[in-house]
């Protein structure tokens, strides 16, 4: 049976394998297969534009510059996100004077680009909304990454700097936020359907 995570998996290493022996069409490829996905994850942390794409061109540079000594332990898409996210962090505490806790730094989960919803939905909709922008930057940062990035527990914890049980914690105290924000509506709608699949197609 056909595995695509596998091939996935193996897609990147065949990739990789080639931009390490300095193949110009392959790393082109590799940024073209990154670089969007960068730049959306970067605009939910940082709101300068220019820092998000300045940041994208130096994890770029520095692939490309340090290919033959690359080590990658885990998979080739978590240790780019992970470099892009040291590099952001660093620009955006540079820019705003070692200042995390500037606007810079309010991670916004965008909503709108992911959902269509029909009218009924639209309540429950207002109310997530209302629920996401009261979640702290951490609480939406790692729903983002579990569930646009799909990226794993421990990918998670690492890129984040969590030990596994304050991940666990944040990711499930996130969660129930957002259950007990709408909780009268998430019980109406229980009767008229499936209410964890409403949730996944407003909230991620």
């Amino acid at each position: 049976m056909d595995n695509p995570q596998f091939r996935s998996r193996l897609d990147e290493e065949v990739l990789w394998n080639a931009v390490q022996h300095g193949d110009h069409q392959s790393f082109h490829l590799l940024y073209t297969k990154y670089s969007d996905f960068l730049f959306n994850y970067g605009r939910k942390i940082c709101k300068d534009r220019e820092i998000v794409k300045d940041s994208i061109q130096e994890v770029f540079k520095i692939i490309w510059e340090k290919k033959k000594s690359i080590n990658i332990k885990s998979s080739l898409k978590y240790y780019v996100f992970t470099i892009f996210r040291r590099e952001l962090i660093q620009k955006i505490k540079y820019q705003e004077g070692q200042n995390q806790q500037s606007e810079s730094m309010g991670f916004e989960l965008s909503i709108e680009s992911k959902i269509i919803l029909e009218e009924s939905q639209q309540l429950l909709r207002t109310r997530l909304e209302k629920a996401i922008t009261n979640l702290s930057h951490r609480q939406k940062e790692i729903l983002f990454l579990r569930y646009y990035e799909n990226l794993s527990y421990t990918e998670i914890s690492e890129l984040m700097s969590l030990n596994k049980n304050s991940m666990y914690k944040l990711l499930s105290t996130a969660i129930q936020r957002l259950k007990d924000e709408c909780i009268i509506l998430i019980l109406y709608m229980s009767f008229v359907g499936n209410i964890w699949y409403y949730l996944y197609k407003i909230v991620f």
